[in-house]
């Protein structure tokens, strides 16, 4: 449902995450990444912020990532991304369920005798969103990915 949603509401759904309003979505992009072992980004889209175009990469995580943590694989999509079209990228992890997510600090850093990797991206846990703030900004597609929230799962999160 979420892919749905955005491919049918891109420049909404894409102001949400961004946290801007000047947004326009003007190109999806292929989200096959072509390497040993291929890799498909769930949204990769082609964006203009403020005037500047840009990548807006979301991943969508009903769970924890298992198998390689969620910082690797967003090093894997920002470095594919970067290098393939050669510009900003902004990517996003929105985190369904209200446990999944706690441990990803949106951040993977290092820092060793003149080598420094520094890696951010921002991590949306939809149970923190508070309801009301997404109803008023009468979005009703925003609204449509924030299905579970306190009044579903009270206090067993």
């Amino acid at each position: 449902m979420g892919k749905i949603l955005w491919t049918d509401h891109a420049a909404d759904l894409s102001r949400f995450v961004l946290g801007e309003e000047d947004v326009e979505v003007f190109e999806d992009l292929d989200t096959e990444q072509q390497t040993v072992i291929a890799r498909q980004t769930d949204i990769t889209k082609r964006v203009r912020v403020n005037n500047q175009e840009a990548i807006l990469h979301v991943e969508l995580q009903l769970r924890d990532s298992t198998d390689t943590p969620m910082w690797a694989r967003n090093a894997q999509y920002q470095g594919y991304l970067v290098g393939e079209h050669q510009m900003q990228v902004y990517s996003n992890v929105i985190y369904f369920h209200p446990t999944a997510g706690r441990n990803d600090t949106g951040r993977y850093a290092y820092n060793w005798s003149g080598y420094e990797y520094t890696l951010r991206y921002k991590v949306i846990r939809l149970i923190e969103i508070d309801g009301q703030t997404v109803l008023e900004m009468q979005t009703p597609w925003v609204a449509a990915l924030c299905p579970a929230h306190e009044t579903t799962y009270g206090d067993k999160h």
